[in-house]
């Protein structure tokens, strides 16, 4: 094999390891979260994760920028730029999963941040949180001969 071969062979084992890293990590792995509400776009809106089957919102009790960064990366959205209320995006219906999140910012989900359990909130769709984040990240691959 020539050696312009082997290099070409050892950067397609390098991008199938990364591809198969970056979707193992993938938020769908687990409980599913999106933006949603009246304006928003892939990285900005009102915070809503699907659990049991149903989608539901996230009151905004303790909400803060560690939580809107957590949130921000698990979608694959850069950093946190603000938190916002449910005035921003509207207000959500149906169930409420989530209030009280205390993230520390360094956690991969949103479920892994302290919270008072699913379906237990003292809320309503007034104090919907939301966040806007700094938009989608971008992966750089660097190729070395």
């Amino acid at each position: 094999m020539s050696a312009m071969g082997s290099i070409q062979q050892r950067n397609l084992r390098y991008l199938a390891l990364v591809f198969f890293l970056l979707t193992a990590s993938s938020p769908a792995a687990g409980v599913q979260i999106r933006l949603a509400g009246s304006g928003s776009t892939r990285c900005s809106g009102r915070v809503e994760i699907y659990h049991n089957n149903t989608w539901g919102t996230v009151c905004d009790d303790r909400w803060d920028l560690n939580d809107a960064e957590v949130v921000c990366r698990e979608l694959g959205c850069g950093g946190a730029l603000r938190t916002a209320q449910s005035t921003h995006f509207g207000q959500g219906t149906g169930q409420i999963w989530l209030d009280d999140v205390a993230c520390s910012g360094s956690e991969r989900s949103l479920t892994e941040c302290q919270h008072g359990g699913f379906g237990s909130h003292n809320c309503n769709h007034g104090k919907d949180a939301g966040v806007v984040c700094s938009g989608e990240k971008t992966f750089q691959i660097k190729y070395f001969e």
